[in-house]
């Protein structure tokens, strides 16, 4: 099973625009579901710049990082044309399983590598 997906720039949809792509931090939707079928699944991530990621840890100097997506610059276009690239080679038997990569985008070691026998405890 390969999935589908669809993005939404939330705070872009009123018209605003990203003044300076080397300094911004926006929320991104994707609409994710299995290709040919119904249903689907809303993932959020937050795509910033290091810059911005700076000014945001200046006025809270703690934040997870789980649901970030780091770039040099935020262009929209490329940044939704790279997830689709990474979403639409993702493979599944089921959708749980493939929804559960897809919430992940990119590998851990501890949760991806499952044939590896545990090392820890000893």
């Amino acid at each position: 099973m390969r999935a589908h997906a669809e993005f939404r720039w939330v705070d872009l949809e009123a018209g605003r625009r990203i003044d300076d792509p080397a300094h911004a931090c926006e929320l991104l939707e994707m609409y994710v579901g299995p290709q040919g079928e119904p249903g689907g699944e809303r993932f959020q991530l937050t795509v910033c710049t290091p810059s911005a990621l700076k000014e945001q840890l200046g006025r809270h100097p703690f934040l997870i990082g789980r649901h970030w997506l780091f770039v040099a610059e935020l262009h929209p276009d490329q940044v939704t044309e790279w997830l689709s690239d990474r979403i639409a080679v993702l493979e599944a038997p089921t959708w749980s399983e493939l929804a559960e990569r897809i919430g992940r985008i990119g590998e851990w070691e501890f949760e991806d590598d499952i044939d590896r026998p545990m090392l820890w405890p000893p």
